[in-house]
C-alpha cells in the first residue's frame, strides 16, 4: 500500500513538474513574441516619422528657396531650388522609395543616383494654403509653413 502511494505521490509530482516546465516554455514563447511584435511597430512608426521629418526638414532648411510641388517623369515629387542658382533639390516617390537628388536645373531625374530616404507606397506634396504645404505619405501627414513659394 505504502509503495502505491509513493508510485501515485511520484507520479503527481512529475505531471506537476511537467505541466510547471510546459507553461514556463509558453510564457517564454508567447513573451518573445509580444516583444517581437512591439519592436517590429516602434521601428514601423520610427521609420514613418523619419521619412516624413526628412521632408519637412529640407522645407524648413530651405530658406528663400522656390518650393513647388512637381511631377519628375510621372513621379509625385517636390522641387527645391535655390534662387538665381543653377542646381535644385529633388524629392519624389519612385518604385516603393522616397528618392532625394540633387541635380542641375531642369535636368530629367536619375533614379539609379538617388539617395533613398525611405519606404513609401504614397507621397504627394501640395499647397493647401498660400504658405502652408502638406507632406503625405501612406503612414501620415506633416504641415509645413514655407513663408513663400
Amino acid at each position: 500500500m505504502e509503495r502505491e502511494q509513493r508510485r501515485v505521490s511520484d507520479l503527481f509530482s512529475t505531471v506537476t513538474i511537467g505541466i510547471l516546465f510546459v507553461a514556463i516554455l509558453l510564457l517564454v514563447v508567447f513573451s518573445a513574441v509580444t516583444y517581437r511584435q512591439c519592436t517590429d511597430a516602434q521601428k514601423r512608426s520610427n521609420d514613418t516619422r523619419a521619412v516624413v521629418s526628412y521632408v519637412a526638414t529640407a522645407v524648413k532648411d530651405s530658406t528663400g528657396a522656390k518650393i513647388k510641388p512637381e511631377e519628375f517623369d510621372g513621379c509625385p515629387g517636390l522641387l527645391i531650388a535655390e534662387p538665381g542658382g543653377e542646381f535644385e533639390r529633388r524629392i519624389y516617390a519612385k518604385d516603393g522609395s522616397l528618392l532625394e537628388e540633387y541635380g542641375v536645373k531642369d535636368e530629367k531625374i536619375n533614379p539609379e543616383e538617388a539617395r533613398v530616404i525611405g519606404e513609401v507606397s504614397e507621397f504627394t506634396a501640395q499647397y493647401i494654403d498660400e504658405d502652408l504645404l502638406e507632406i503625405r505619405t501612406d503612414r501620415g501627414t506633416s504641415y509645413v509653413r514655407t513663408g513663400d513659394r
